[in-house]
């Protein structure tokens, strides 16, 4: 199957329609679901959560990690009487306070339905170095800057660009995990021997992707070296007009440089194929 899983979206408390998506995947597994939802930074266990409506709503029972005390607090207020266990502590990548010293040190099993990577800096070397804790799904966050096809993540203990869908889907793949999803913020994961093929699409994540936050990108016809551009997706009027304006001044200085517009027929054909100029 090809059709992306984003037709699925619907928000409780995700941002990008994860909640929906994840309700259509644990849906797909069925009876092999265990229903244990962890999610870290858990912040106050609803803002922006993509595990609230699973404990909240869908009978899992949650373990919640938040390092900040402050969000700790509250986050015991809004889980008091609900079969969620809550941590405080940071997550670290390896070692003491890993996701695997946590659970161990907690004395919780390690057999999670739905795992949350959501800490805004260490997310891909946290996923990486996992053994312990075996979820179904996994959600980790990535860069939605940084295109699809570029393998990338920040050197251990920096925080920089963070890191790319391609490398969490390369070391998901590593780790026995297929990519079958990608929101704007979140690489979607499901177990290998979980992956049914019929129900989740069989693609690189460079299809996965959700590229609405890539900037636009500046494409020349690739004849007579034309420096008219074309741009990939909507652009503002006055970054075009100033493009035009930097393209037109190098025809004008340098040799075997031309600036020549489409016709307004090839025009028509360029806009109606979703690009722009």
């Amino acid at each position: 199957m090809l059709e992306k899983l984003n037709r699925f979206e619907k928000n409780i408390t995700s941002k990008d329609g994860e909640d929906g998506i994840i309700d259509y995947i644990c849906g797909v597994i069925g009876d092999k679901l265990v229903k244990v939802a962890c999610e870290f930074g858990a912040w106050d266990g609803v803002h922006i959560s993509n595990a609230y409506n699973l404990w909240h709503n869908k009978g899992f029972k949650g373990v919640l990690i938040e390092g900040d005390t402050s969000k700790y607090d509250i986050l015991k207020k809004n889980t008091a009487g609900k079969d969620v266990t809550i941590v405080s502590r940071y997550v670290a990548i390896r070692g003491k306070d890993s996701l695997d010293d946590i659970f161990k040190s907690e004395g919780l099993s390690p057999e999670v339905g739905v795992l949350v990577i959501d800490i805004d800096s260490f997310d891909y070397h946290v996923f990486k170095n996992i053994e312990y804790v075996d979820a179904q799904i996994i959600l980790v966050e990535h860069n939605e800057k940084i295109p699809p096809y570029i393998d990338y993540y920040d050197p251990e203990e920096t925080v920089y660009l963070r890191c790319s869908a391609k490398a969490i889907e390369r070391v998901g793949r590593e780790k026995g995990y297929r990519a079958i999803c990608c929101t704007l913020l979140n690489t979607i994961l499901v177990r290998e021997d979980l992956f049914d093929p019929e129900k989740f699409p069989d693609a690189p994540v460079e299809y996965l992707f959700d590229y609405s936050a890539i900037p636009p990108q500046v494409i020349f016809s690739g004849r007579n070296r034309n420096r008219f551009p074309v741009f990939t997706k909507e652009t503002r009027k006055e970054k075009k007009l100033m493009t035009r304006l930097g393209y037109r001044l190098e025809a004008l200085f340098k040799k075997k440089v031309t600036y020549k517009p489409p016709s307004s027929a090839l025009e028509q054909h360029l806009k109606k194929l979703g690009l722009d100029l």
